[in-house]
């Protein structure tokens, strides 16, 4: 079966080629010598070079400069001397077999390249599964060991089970970050959008990251206006661009620090959604490399830990969402990060 198709799909573009190569071919004798319509003989040779192999587009490539020598003998075109034309014939079919070589290289460096990405992505993907396997045991385990004690619990073993909850968490996001991610590289990543509340989506991120808020002693400001329009988004791809933000808002501030998250209506029915803390800041020449994925500033690795794939992750995201992630930063003064998303379709006027 899968025999049969290849056979029919190299047939379909022989026969494509051909075609294209006959109207060229027609066209170039109609139109005379004076005009150059020599160039356009690339054109089935690069798709026929693109969709089957180099050893086409080079037979394609002797067969278009024959054709074209051809054809400009039979306009009776002369030359001062005979030779003139077969080294035109031999420019030309050189030009046409760098091209079609050419073209060959570009497809086995992408084929190459997208094996590779489907490799790393395949393997992110099993170790992140395995992971998340393991951490729904932790986490079980220890919910389970907590309820058997609650009434006897001692402070010190109420901070430790506060601690593992945390660590649960941060590994449970950093999961997600890694899942979310091998499916982007492997292009399987489908937007599911629907009328999606921000506000709620704000409300249960600050809960789930709550034991790091009550360790760090933030400050949680949330600046919503009375009536929060719902928007047009994938409510889970979100969750994981606010959880992204607001966690690295918290985790870069300085204790007893304050975190502002705002939602605001601008005009042209959008909605822009900020997170502003006061913590350590990015330098100027540091917020566009903080974007490029695994690069963390100096100050960000003293202050907290990570692998510094958030912030790439979240942009593609807002990207994939035909929005951007805009970043607002000073040393030492705090950071704002902030994307704007279009209002729910249905309440546009």
């Amino acid at each position: 079966m899968f025999i049969e198709s290849s056979m029919k799909k190299k047939l379909l573009i022989l026969t494509i080629t051909a075609f294209i190569l006959g109207i060229i071919t027609y066209l170039d004798f109609i139109t005379g010598y004076e005009i150059a319509f020599y160039v356009f003989y690339a054109v089935p040779i690069i798709i026929i070079t693109w969709h089957l192999d180099l050893i086409y587009g080079i037979a394609l490539s002797i067969i278009s400069a024959i054709i074209w020598g051809v054809v400009d003998k039979l306009s009776l075109h002369s030359y001062h001397h005979y030779s003139i034309l077969y080294w035109n014939t031999f420019v030309i079919l050189s030009c046409f077999i760098i091209i079609s070589s050419f073209l060959d290289r570009i497809k086995s460096l992408m084929i190459k390249e997208r094996k590779q990405a489907k490799l790393n992505s395949d393997i992110l993907s099993a170790i992140s599964h395995e992971f998340n396997n393991l951490l729904t045991g932790i986490h079980l385990s220890s919910t389970l060991l907590y309820e058997g004690e609650e009434e006897n619990i001692g402070e010190e073993r109420q901070k430790f089970y506060s601690i593992i909850d945390q660590n649960y968490i941060a590994m449970k996001q950093a999961v997600t970050v890694f899942l979310t991610k091998a499916r982007t590289e492997e292009g399987k990543l489908k937007l599911n959008l629907q009328r999606v509340e921000l506000r709620q989506c704000i409300d249960e991120t600050v809960e789930i990251l709550m034991p790091l808020i009550l360790e760090k002693k933030i400050k949680i400001i949330k600046e919503f206006p009375n009536i929060v329009k719902p928007v047009n988004c994938d409510r889970d791809i979100i969750t994981i661009v606010l959880s992204n933000l607001i966690s690295n808002a918290i985790k870069y501030s300085y204790n007893s620090g304050t975190v502002i998250i705002r939602i605001k209506e601008i005009e042209n029915n959008f909605v822009e959604t900020s997170i502003e803390d006061n913590g350590i800041g990015i330098s100027k020449n540091e917020l566009d490399k903080i974007f490029s994925g695994f690069y963390r500033t100096q100050e960000s690795v003293k202050q907290a830990k990570g692998i510094g794939i958030g912030l790439k992750l979240s942009k593609e995201l807002l990207e994939i969402h035909n929005s951007n992630l805009y970043v607002e930063s000073e040393k030492g003064k705090g950071t704002r990060f902030y994307f704007i998303l279009p209002l729910d379709s249905l309440l546009k006027e």
